[in-house]
């Protein structure tokens, strides 16, 4: 079973990724700390990057979900 996106009794954050330079890549342009990376047996994204705290992917530009004025 995969673990939870975030958990709260770790205080860590998931996010599926190609491979460990990704993890790498993603902490370097979040300002995340990087503190494991996991096997995921997904054959797609096969890890999973792990971080300390809950992180979030900023909102895209493109969002559609923005009340209008």
């Amino acid at each position: 079973m995969p673990k939870p996106r975030y958990d709260e009794d770790e205080n860590k954050s998931r996010h599926a990724a190609a491979d460990e330079d990704c993890c790498d890549e993603m902490a370097e342009k979040y300002n995340w700390q990087l503190v494991d990376v996991e096997k995921t047996g997904d054959p797609i994204l096969p890890v999973d990057c792990v971080f300390e705290g809950k992180t979030e992917f900023p909102k895209s530009y493109y969002d559609t979900d923005k009340e209008q004025d």
